[in-house]
């Protein structure tokens, strides 16, 4: 029986991926990064191991036993070198398989920043000699009821996106990808698969959906770059972090973030879910 291990267990992913994984035939580690996570783990009982991206011998050591791992990072300045000391303590611990939880349209030689950024550390994982699989989820579905949140209930999305189309995806599909994946890889190593949801939506399209579930007038108001940078600085947002997000908003605003693929149904059999459904769900937190 396999031991997973799970990186990045208390963050968005990790916990849905925790969820997919429970009752399944494997044996599970979390890796989180304060000892308060850990112990809301144990009490849960999942077994939780304290470690630190910036500290390949923490990992090494927490990956122990496992031979296994879900890798997916922060959205940092120093996420590149942290991908790379992941890798590397994957190789010392004796991890033999790695599902890679990368970003839409991520590659090395990407055009946009956060594209180049995902794509190297997915280089260190295609380079390292570990089988894998690289998943490229597109824009979470769950922004909207965590960062954006605030927005929501407040009636106005501002973003620099125009009119363009995005297919956000559910990160309970991303995580139920990776969790098939970890199960049982067989006819899928080595292989790169673009997640998104069932339909393209413009922000326009988002807001009224939202107004329909929230009880609350919610419109879009397109921002220009500039003022969508001036609003990410005043909210305390690092100016690395703002670099990224603008470089996404780019991409987003030429139109290639609206494809839409059936990956999340090849690989657990299930259709991706739905925009509305994912409101109609979270209406509560926007009321």
């Amino acid at each position: 029986m396999s031991t997973i291990f799970v990186a990045g267990a208390a963050g968005t992913i990790g916990t849905a991926l925790l969820a997919s994984l429970h009752g399944a035939s494997a044996d599970v580690v979390a890796g989180v990064h304060t000892p308060a996570q850990a112990a809301t783990l144990k009490g849960l009982g999942v077994e939780a191991r304290v470690f630190d991206y910036g500290d390949q011998a923490s990992m090494t050591a927490a990956m122990q036993g496992c031979d296994r791992m879900f890798m997916v990072l922060p959205l940092t300045q120093s996420m590149t070198r942290w991908g790379h000391l992941a890798v590397e303590a994957a190789k010392a611990a004796g991890i033999g398989y790695i599902v890679r939880s990368s970003g839409y349209a991520a590659s090395s030689d990407a055009h946009w920043r956060l594209g180049r950024e995902h794509g190297m550390v997915d280089q260190f994982v295609e380079d390292s000699g570990i089988a894998f699989t690289i998943l490229r989820p597109n824009t979470f579905m769950q922004a909207f009821s965590t960062v954006l949140a605030d927005s929501v209930r407040a009636g106005v999305l501002t973003q620099p996106e125009g009119d363009a189309k995005v297919s956000y995806i559910d990160v309970r599909d991303v995580a139920d990808c990776a969790a098939r994946l970890l199960l049982d890889s067989a006819g899928h190593e080595k292989h790169y698969y673009a997640l998104t949801g069932p339909q393209g939506l413009t922000m326009a399209e988002v807001a009224g959906q939202l107004s329909s579930v929230s009880g609350r007038e919610v419109r879009y108001e397109p921002a220009a770059e500039e003022v969508y940078v001036q609003d990410l600085a005043r909210a305390g947002v690092p100016e690395w972090n703002i670099n990224m997000l603008v470089s996404l908003t780019r991409v987003i605003k030429l139109g290639m973030a609206g494809n839409v693929t059936k990956a999340v149904e090849y690989l657990t059999g299930v259709p991706a879910r739905t925009f509305a459904d994912f409101a109609a769900e979270h209406g509560d937190c926007w009321r």
